[in-house]
């Protein structure tokens, strides 16, 4: 696996190298040559904002059903690129668009040209704002208060976005007098830009500082994204339209879509998973194809992190979201709490990942120390999982799936209505898992006698009107439910039986 200090080095060659030709090229004016390409620009920039409008309804789609607030914002982030393409083509004096035209009077600005609208250089500049502002909330914590305003209406927002983005490039296109005066003020171009770069750079710093411990490819096309499109900004502002240099700066905008979109396609492509199956999930609320679709390549990676640093735990993950998923569904819950608890399911032991193996798998009884340290794996599980975009929902599955009904739980002492209740379901599963699978200090227990124990437990560590529920439902036979082959490596880290 490469190290982190040569993926650096290698991602900052491939983000640097364009916008390092493009400011070559403006240095020495004799290479940096016109290049007038008028009708290939108004097709091209046509097409990409039909493309880049797709890919941000696509993007938003995933985040919306998969319940991953950062990628939602990314395809806000995408939006806005979508009114730099459009704006670029329809101020194009070829494509001839009424009540479109340049303004007389008005002072010079990078990346206009006669018989050009100057509302085509300030879309390019806000459009690019906009852009490194999404990119750069899509790195905040998913708990922070002013994202989770946002996430609670995900589908409105991003329709609401496109709305007003679509109002936005109206009124530069047919109204551009005011905006034109705004950008003539002294510096006010520079600070545009300068606050652009600053956001992009603030954005691939802390992209890169989630990368590297959750190996999310989405984080790493973040980086990228970010930088190109802090490199196309200072293109912009110091070259000249119509040369080698500006059609690079148009290189590095498509390169900012492509590269959130990539992204999104590697970190959820299984390859134990046929891309329909994952497609379907996003659809319906099937258990399997929930199941298919919650799981994504990402996921998958930290899951069997966690496994194999806690061999005797292989296969628990899966197997505590289908039996969660199989209460919830007992209960009546609305697909969206199906979709937060399977992901919640999945990723709850994920804390596990900062524990020392030694308590992990310790034969006895911990030690007070060993415990303490223990305890802190949810919280530990919930910081990674809020780093990576989780919803709240998930995010309180992560965080209180040890709190007990009596209020002794850890690790804040919740007691009753208090604990989520996703929180309080998931226990459920959790603890029938733990007494029906080997450990190193005991052998599995069985099915009535894991229940009798959930039973004495209702009203002291679990939700009594869950346990109802729960005692209802037959047993869960894994021969017609197998858990995903990628979990079976690990099965091979369990200590031989003794003869």
């Amino acid at each position: 696996m490469m190290s982190p200090v040569r993926r650096l080095r290698q991602l900052l060659i491939l983000a640097a190298t364009p916008v390092l030709l493009a400011l070559g090229l403006i240095l020495r004016p004799s290479l940096n040559r016109e290049l007038e390409l008028f009708s290939f620009h108004s097709v091209l920039v046509g097409t990409l904002a039909l493309l880049a409008l797709l890919l941000t309804v696509a993007i938003g789609t995933v985040g919306i059903r998969q319940r991953n607030g950062h990628v939602l914002l990314l395809s806000l982030a995408s939006a806005s690129l979508v009114m730099v393409y459009a704006v670029h083509g329809l101020a194009s004096p070829e494509v001839g668009v009424p009540g479109i035209a340049p303004l007389q009077g008005m002072p010079d600005m990078p990346g206009m040209e006669a018989g050009y609208s100057v509302s085509l250089p300030i879309a390019a500049q806000l459009g690019a704002l906009l852009t490194a502002l999404w990119l750069a909330l899509s790195t905040v914590p998913s708990d922070h208060p002013l994202l989770r305003r946002l996430f609670r209406l995900p589908g409105m927002l991003l329709a609401l976005w496109l709305l007003g983005l679509g109002g936005l490039a109206a009124l530069l296109l047919l109204v551009p007098q005011r905006a034109a005066q705004l950008f003539a003020l002294p510096g006010i171009q520079v600070l545009l830009t300068l606050a652009a770069v600053l956001l992009c750079a603030a954005a691939a710093w802390r992209s890169w500082q989630s990368w590297r411990y959750s190996n999310f490819p989405l984080q790493l096309a973040v980086v990228y994204a970010a930088l190109w499109l802090a490199g196309a900004q200072i293109i912009l502002s110091v070259g000249s339209a119509w040369t080698v240099s500006w059609w690079i700066y148009h290189v590095l905008l498509v390169g900012v879509t492509a590269a959130i979109s990539v992204g999104l396609i590697w970190q959820s492509q299984r390859p134990d998973v046929p891309l329909g199956t994952a497609l379907m999930g996003l659809w319906n609320n099937r258990p399997d194809d929930l199941l298919a679709a919650g799981i994504s390549r990402g996921v998958q990676t930290l899951v069997l992190s966690t496994e194999a640093h806690d061999p005797y735990t292989a296969g628990h993950s899966y197997r505590v979201a289908l039996h969660a998923l199989r209460l919830a569904r007992a209960c009546g819950l609305s697909p969206e709490a199906l979709r937060a608890i399977t992901q919640g399911g999945i990723l709850h032991d994920l804390g596990k990942l900062d524990m020392p193996g030694s308590v992990l798998n310790s034969p006895g009884k911990l030690s007070a120390q060993e415990w303490t340290l223990m305890q802190q794996h949810p919280v530990l599980g919930y910081e990674r999982c809020r780093a990576l975009g989780f919803h709240a929902e998930e995010l309180g599955v992560v965080r209180s799936h040890h709190e007990r009904w009596d209020g002794t739980g850890y690790p804040d002492q919740l007691a009753g209505e208090a604990i989520p209740f996703l929180a309080r379901l998931l226990s459920i599963a959790d603890v029938y898992d733990a007494l029906t699978s080997e450990r190193s200090y005991r052998d599995a227990w069985s099915h009535e006698r894991a229940n009798a124990h959930i039973h004495e437990q209702a009203g002291v560590m679990f939700d009594p009107a869950l346990v109802i529920v729960w005692l209802q439902l037959p047993p869960l036979d894994l021969a017609l439910e197998p858990p995903p082959t990628w979990q079976f490596p690990f099965r091979s880290l369990r200590p031989a039986a003794p003869a």
